[in-house]
């Protein structure tokens, strides 16, 4: 596959962020499993990872790679934990855990592109 075929692939990804959007109808039907789709929200993301996707990948770009997925990892871990605290300690209604583990997702996401947009700027 050719990597200006790759980049067109992923910067299509971003356009299903907007299916995010879905989430919202939550506030008008009261369905909680709506909620889920604010997950969607993450694909947005695609849209700085196409735009460094069509470089050749080095060993800094590997590299790179490797540092954002860390961060965005250990993030995902923090978020997750403390759901899991909230929803123990009977903090949380399920309306808030669907929603929080959507955000979440999409948080891993967005974090692992923008930090790695941020380490191939520099």
């Amino acid at each position: 596959m050719s990597l200006k075929r790759n980049r067109q692939r992923q910067s299509y990804l971003g356009f299903l962020g907007f299916v995010g959007f879905t989430g919202f109808s939550y506030f008008q039907e009261h369905n909680v499993a709506s909620l889920s789709f604010l997950a969607y929200f993450g694909f947005f993301a695609y849209f700085w990872i196409a735009k460094i996707a069509d470089q050749m990948p080095d060993e800094r770009y590997l590299e790179n790679v490797a540092k954002a997925k860390s961060t965005a990892f250990n993030t995902a871990i923090i978020e997750l934990v403390a759901l899991n605290l909230l929803s123990s300690l009977g903090f949380a209604s399920k309306e808030l855990l669907v929603a929080a583990v959507a955000l979440c997702f999409s948080s891993f996401l967005i974090i692992h592109a923008v930090k790695f947009y941020l380490l191939e700027e520099k």
